[in-house]
């Protein structure tokens, strides 16, 4: 206790101090460069180089070099491109990958949009639920959810005892599978089109308006420029997830065969004979879909900001119209698909005797949860791993991602550039082409033979995940950083502070919040990551995401469904305790950040 009043007494004094100091001196410290932060930025940098850089390098040198991995440097015949569309599967998954990318770009963004639109131009009862509904399905794994579809829609499903049987063959066709990922990845839309969408600018459409324009001329000539930004936005961020998305095939695939490119990698990298080349390919193919859709956006948007907020702009103002009663109709129709349709039969199911037996009392049982939590029971040992994964990943993305947002907020480092790009690529990289790349780098004989055995642990799982969640981290403490003037840094340098001194005295108290919320968002979906796990996992070594899917695959959907159900409310618990246990122990510093952000 005294030497947190101490420490709490130091960082008052130092905040004061810097405070009085004053802004000026920000522009000062970001040019200057002392020895602490040249050694942050090169580790960093060397931590970027090693979780991001090499992996993906590897896969990019395995389509020129096929053998790499044996370590032979014998330059391939680049066959396997003109394979793409001689061999039938991967010209289907190809071909499958666009139509359902594409599809739900289109119909994703629509209700994205359309949700966005009704949420900030009217008021009405169950709005809010809107936000709800888009937070609550950004955040569950994309497998749980399409696992719920399979349930909900198969023969003897909760379809069936609504008395709509048709809805199975409505869903497993790619029509249903582009609504299925439409309903999954609206969240994206709908978010990157809120943003758009929270300032009132009318008076540019008053303006035309008086000079004759015509209701339709005013939006096609007015309002969709100004929205241009944020609709493209929202339909790359929709086509981007989709493609890369893995637990959809992963679900539906015992049940409806629709080949897509992710789940073709792991096909390639799990038989026997193993083929490396294939999935480099593949995963090639995968990230230029990615590249070319974001190529699109910055040629479509080149040459055409449109900075029109002025000092003039006020918060939408949002009346309720006469057809709200539509409107809520609407929202809670939407919610009840939305949410309620896959998560909902996926709780029933959880406590069903027999799958399709019908949710009566008959059926009604506990004794899946008994044999998810027995003592022999295969979730236990996959909960031990898959949460010390989860940990690991958020200890490293944590410490990275502090650091990394540090130099980009404060420091004027020559490296700040490179930081900034690796911190960010993994977002447009999807989680199956980092695994691969994962595996062609730290699968090398020549890492082997000096005693380095990544690849076939639990670590290669953990520094994967840690990869992926970098961004997260980054972005999170950015928007926690930008609250804190870069004068109080400055000012406790010349009075002769250290670097950890400043970062354990000033930012960590100001910023213990945004580490929080980085933390547990990547503690969270790290747990629930099938893609990387799939691929990473070494024999021997459950995880949860790979024993829910097995037993789904196997038609095991009463364990499967428990056991899902079980994993959340741990996660959920173990969130709450850490979130709680954090601001009793650092109340002060919370009570800190708030009174800093509020002055």
């Amino acid at each position: 206790m005294q030497a947190a009043r101490l420490t709490q007494v130091a960082t008052s004094a130092i905040v004061r101090q810097a405070a009085r100091s004053g802004a000026a001196l920000t522009g000062r410290w970001r040019r200057l460069s002392g020895p602490g932060d040249r050694s942050v930025a090169w580790a960093v940098t060397a931590a970027l180089i090693v979780l991001v850089g090499l992996p993906l390098a590897a896969m990019l040198a395995h389509l020129a070099f096929p053998q790499l991995y044996l370590g032979s440097l014998q330059l391939g015949t680049f066959d396997l491109f003109s394979d793409l569309w001689e061999r039938s599967l991967w010209r289907n998954a190809v071909r499958n990958s666009l139509l359902l990318g594409l599809g739900t770009m289109v119909l994703g963004a629509a209700i994205g949009v359309g949700l966005a639109w009704m949420r900030h131009h009217w008021r009405f009862p169950g709005s809010g639920l809107i936000d709800f509904s888009a937070w609550f399905v950004l955040v569950m794994p994309s497998f749980i959810i399409a696992q719920g579809w399979v349930l909900f829609a198969r023969s003897g499903g909760t379809a069936s005892l609504l008395g709509i049987p048709w809805a199975g063959d409505v869903i497993f066709s790619l029509p249903g599978l582009i609504l299925v990922m439409s309903l999954a990845n609206f969240p994206l839309a709908y978010l990157a089109f809120s943003a758009a969408l929270q300032w009132d600018v009318s008076r540019y459409e008053h303006a035309a308006r008086l000079s004759g324009a015509r209701p339709w001329t005013v939006f096609r000539a007015i309002r969709l420029p100004l929205l241009l930004p944020a609709l493209l936005a929202a339909g790359i961020l929709v086509f981007v997830d989709t493609i890369g998305d893995f637990g959809l095939p992963a679900a539906f695939i015992s049940v409806f065969r629709f080949p897509l490119i992710p789940y073709v990698i792991r096909t390639e990298i799990q038989t026997v004979p193993v083929s490396f080349e294939g999935a480099a390919v593949l995963a090639a193919v995968l990230v230029s879909m990615v590249a070319v859709a974001i190529a699109i956006q910055i040629r479509v948007l080149r040459g055409g900001g449109r900075d029109f907020l002025t000092a003039a702009a006020t918060p939408r103002q949002r009346p309720r119209p006469r057809f709200w009663p539509l409107l809520s109709a609407i929202t809670f129709a939407f919610l009840g698909l939305a949410v309620f349709a896959p998560l909902g039969t996926s709780l029933s199911v959880s406590f069903m005797e027999r799958y399709g037996a019908g949710l009566s009392w008959d059926n009604l049982t506990l004794a899946n949860y008994q044999a998810v939590l027995s003592s022999g029971s295969a979730l236990l040992p996959a909960l031990k791993n898959s949460f010390g994964i989860a940990f690991a990943a958020a200890a490293i993305a944590l410490v990275i991602g502090f650091l990394a947002a540090y130099l980009l907020a404060y420091s004027g480092h020559r490296l700040r550039r490179f930081i900034d790009v690796a911190s960010t690529v993994t977002l447009a990289v999807p989680g199956i082409v980092l695994a691969v790349g994962y595996i062609f780098w730290w699968n090398q004989r020549w890492l082997a033979d000096i005693g380095i055995q990544v690849y076939g642990s639990g670590w290669a799982i953990a520094l994967c995940s840690a990869a992926a969640s970098v961004p997260i981290a980054v972005r999170v403490l950015l928007g926690a950083m930008s609250q804190t003037p870069g004068s109080f840094l400055s000012s406790a340098a010349l009075q002769g502070a250290g670097l950890w001194t400043r970062i354990r005295a000033i930012l960590l108290p100001l910023t213990l919040s945004g580490l929080l919320s980085a933390g547990l968002a990547v503690f969270a979906t790290s747990v629930f990551d099938l893609a990387i796990t799939t691929m990473l996992q070494p024999p021997g070594f459950p995880t949860i995401p790979v024993i829910i899917d097995e037993h789904f695959r196997t038609v095991q959907y009463e364990w499967a469904t428990a056991a899902t159900v079980v994993v959340c409310l741990i996660t959920a618990a173990v969130i709450v305790t850490v979130r709680f246990s954090a601001r009793r122990l650092f109340r002060s510093y919370f009570e800190t950040t708030t009174e800093t952000s509020r002055s």
